[in-house]
């Protein structure tokens, strides 16, 4: 809660490099709670990796819970990077809305060097979503399947 500490990780994430901003407690919060809704996101995913590895550990990956596993997984990864350029935008509110009329700021960045990340995630994220739906939907012809004989 340094206002030293909590200067670069707030430039980071609102792309304000050379912006002057006043790192009060209120912002201090309102810009934590920003970030840590955004990394809540991708902890989701990560927790659903686990039991994706769990259940890959005792041969269960067939089962429908280990599709809406991965599905969340791919979910959490598409939303998460969906959200980034609005994360983006109210970390820029967050950390200049304090500053007098004339200086608050939004940004909106698109940065050549992150762009093909964000994309890969997103692909990534979509083709999880889309493997799960068709495994998903495997298990329920396998399940039908297994009622006719």
């Amino acid at each position: 809660m340094s206002p030293e500490l909590v200067e670069f990780p707030a430039r980071a994430y609102s792309g304000m490099v050379e912006t002057e901003f006043n790192v009060t407690m209120n912002n201090r919060l309102f810009g934590g709670l920003i970030s840590t809704i955004h990394l809540m996101i991708l902890s989701v995913g990560l927790m659903a990796v686990g039991r994706i590895f769990s259940q890959i550990n005792r041969g269960e990956w067939h089962l429908p819970s280990f599709s809406k596993s991965l599905k969340r997984f791919g979910l959490s990864l598409v939303v998460f990077t969906l959200l980034i350029p609005v994360v983006q935008a109210l970390m820029s509110l967050a950390l200049t809305y304090n500053n007098p009329v004339g200086q608050r700021m939004i940004t909106l960045d698109v940065d050549a060097s992150t762009a093909p990340i964000a994309f890969v995630l997103l692909l990534v994220g979509a083709l999880l979503t889309l493997m799960a739906s068709v495994m998903m939907r495997a298990g329920e012809i396998a399940e039908d399947y297994e009622k006719i004989v």
